[in-house]
């Protein structure tokens, strides 16, 4: 069984209870537009302004390049300017955060046959920006859906309490897990779990984090994710092999169960809902990495913080704090990790209630 549009539908509908609409070119989700949001961000759907190129945040909120390492990618900064916030994207393109979206499946099997659905819909809709396009690509094992299996993943493991993030950074040789998972309660404010990471640049936006009660384990958890093959132990093995998470996870729609005793499953059962299989045994290692890669994570968590600021504001905050400019991308790194949670939030609260400081 594959992840067809009708499955889609089920499935969004069955975990996360949003109301099916019929559109023009087929039946669609509807979602607010902070989920419309972070689902273009995991999984890619796009914006449909333009029906050749649809918009999509996917991969334009990225900080470092590398786990345990502060070395900027063009993301969220760009040098030493903050570039692609939230809030400076809602300036450049008021649809992200006005009304509510739908995400529409659209089955296809050449580019040039989406191309033609999206145009001819989008030449019969008044306000195309309110819908999100997801791509089921016939053409491919599996439909391409691995990066909707990635939100699902997310999704599920928020309910657990965790920070989770897709396309994690870890290292070159390892590659990029597909998901990523983070209780760090013991560093970081309470509230700071069972939200996805780039959730923390939306308070800005007026997007509030629930007060929740998380598990005081320090703890991270890594998934891979797969529609077309069944095989994910061999690259989740090298993710696990790095010491830095306490557990795998297998991520695919169908499979019954994991391939090892040592990883866990996030899957979906007969009747569509998310189900996820615990590990039944643990591996020892020793946690000198981990230690490393949780205090890489708690200054991580930051830059998320950080990216609720304008620059004008981040270089006021920066100038007040050390009496000097922003000079380097090491002068931020220095400044950002050194920042204590209360101050940065507070900062924030600041800004939001009286506007830019001078």
């Amino acid at each position: 069984m594959e992840i067809d549009s009708k499955n889609f539908i089920k499935i969004f509908n069955k975990n996360f209870n949003y109301p099916i609409v019929k559109t023009k070119i087929g039946e669609g989700i509807k979602v607010d537009s902070r989920t419309a949001f972070l689902y273009s961000l995991v999984t890619g759907s796009g914006y449909l302004d333009n029906p050749l190129y649809p918009f999509t945040v996917k991969g334009l909120m990225k900080v470092f390049y590398n786990a345990t390492d502060y070395k900027f990618v063009t993301g969220l900064f760009d040098n030493t300017t903050l570039k692609n916030t939230p809030y400076i994207l809602s300036k450049a393109k008021p649809y992200l955060f006005s009304n509510n979206k739908i995400i529409i499946p659209v089955e296809f099997k050449t580019e040039i046959e989406l191309q033609t659905k999206l145009k001819n819909f989008v030449q019969s809709e008044t306000h195309p920006t309110d819908f999100l396009i997801q791509r089921i690509e016939c053409s491919k094992k599996g439909n391409g859906m691995e990066p909707f299996m990635e939100y699902l993943a997310c999704e599920v493991m928020k309910r657990q309490g965790y920070i989770v993030e897709n396309q994690i950074p870890l290292t070159h040789s390892t590659g990029s897990p597909d998901f990523g998972g983070y209780s760090l309660s013991q560093d970081v404010p309470s509230f700071l779990c069972c939200i996805h990471l780039i959730e923390l640049s939306l308070l800005r936006l007026g997007y509030e984090i629930e007060n929740t009660n998380p598990d005081s384990k320090m703890w991270t958890i890594v998934g891979e994710a797969k529609t077309g093959t069944n095989e994910m132990k061999r690259q989740l093995d090298k993710y696990l092999n790095t010491h830095f998470f306490n557990e795998g996870f297998e991520i695919h729609p169908f499979k019954k169960e994991p391939a090892s005793p040592y990883v866990g499953l996030v899957t979906i059962d007969d009747q569509m809902k998310l189900k996820v299989i615990l590990k039944k045994e643990n591996k020892k290692f020793s946690n000198e990495e981990q230690r490393e890669y949780f205090k890489w994570l708690t200054n991580y968590i930051k830059y998320y913080l950080v990216a609720n600021l304008t620059n004008d504001e981040f270089n006021n905050f920066y100038r007040r704090k050390t009496k000097e400019l922003i000079s380097s991308q090491n002068c931020i790194v220095k400044f950002v990790n050194g920042l204590e949670f209360k101050e940065l939030l507070s900062e924030i609260n600041r800004v939001m209630k009286n506007g830019t400081v001078k």
